[in-house]
């Protein structure tokens, strides 16, 4: 294991395990060939709205599951900061009927239970200060305020992903800049970080990986695994960078602080 296998911090969200979008593979990969002092796992990471539209749960997805539990016995810190296709996670009810709704869902439950669940996170970096983590559909108009339609969306773009994968991303993208625009999204996020004495925010949700630093704060989002297969990690020195993991499995630094 190489200086360059060795993270401080990795940022992972929406990698949708219970969806057959999900590139699992690419993000095993990933995975088996670094360690890191700590994990966070930033929101829909498990899909359980998926799950429960249409039940998908291969030994490729538990492996990966595997993996955080792995890294959790050997000393990761794995924090789990739920999104809104694992907002089950939020209600102890919701979480106690998912662990009796068959063995699967059990083992999923009591393997998510080893880890430290939020749904929001105050991280302070080596070098850039402190940064507000959450998974973002708390900033979503639609998500927030019409949750079926938000869940009728995701049917369409999860059903669209069989048939296009780059329209269905094009698609995504659009609306998602479409209800960022009509919310306010920067605005937003910018007055968090200033209530909040923040130097910057992480998030995902959006599935747009990017770092965007303004005069007032930074903004980073980690992106996702059905599409861009990319994370934020924080190198050993403080760094903070953006990655990708391309077609042959190989990591791209795509941006950084």
């Amino acid at each position: 294991m190489t200086n360059n296998n060795q993270y401080k911090s990795i940022f992972l969200s929406d990698i949708h395990l219970g969806f057959n979008g999900c590139q699992n593979e690419k993000l095993e990969s990933f995975l088996s060939s670094v360690k890191c002092e700590s994990l966070y796992l930033v929101g829909d990471i498990i899909d359980f709205w998926s799950m429960a539209d249409n039940f998908y749960w291969p030994e490729e997805h538990q492996r990966v599951l595997n993996i955080f539990e792995a890294k959790h016995k050997e000393g990761t810190n794995v924090f789990y900061i739920s999104g809104n296709h694992d907002d089950p996670l939020r209600d102890k009810n919701l979480i106690k009927k998912l662990k009796s709704k068959d063995n699967t869902h059990k083992k999923i439950i009591e393997s998510l239970d080893k880890f430290e669940h939020k749904e929001k996170h105050d991280f302070v970096s080596k070098k850039y200060g402190k940064f507000l983590i959450l998974h973002g559909d708390q900033y979503d108009v639609v998500t927030s305020n019409a949750k079926w339609l938000s869940k009728f969306g995701g049917l369409l773009y999860d059903g669209l992903i069989y048939i296009n994968r780059p329209l269905s991303k094009y698609l995504k993208n659009l609306t998602k800049k479409i209800v960022s625009g009509a919310s306010g999204f920067q605005k937003l996020v910018k007055k968090e970080c200033e209530e909040g004495d923040y130097d910057g925010l992480m998030c995902g949700h959006n599935h747009r990986p990017e770092i965007l630093k303004f005069k007032t704060h930074i903004y980073m989002n980690t992106g996702d695994w059905v599409e861009s297969c990319s994370a934020i990690v924080e190198e050993m020195d403080g760094t903070i960078k953006l990655i990708k993991i391309d077609k042959n499995f190989k990591v791209n630094t795509v941006a950084k602080l």
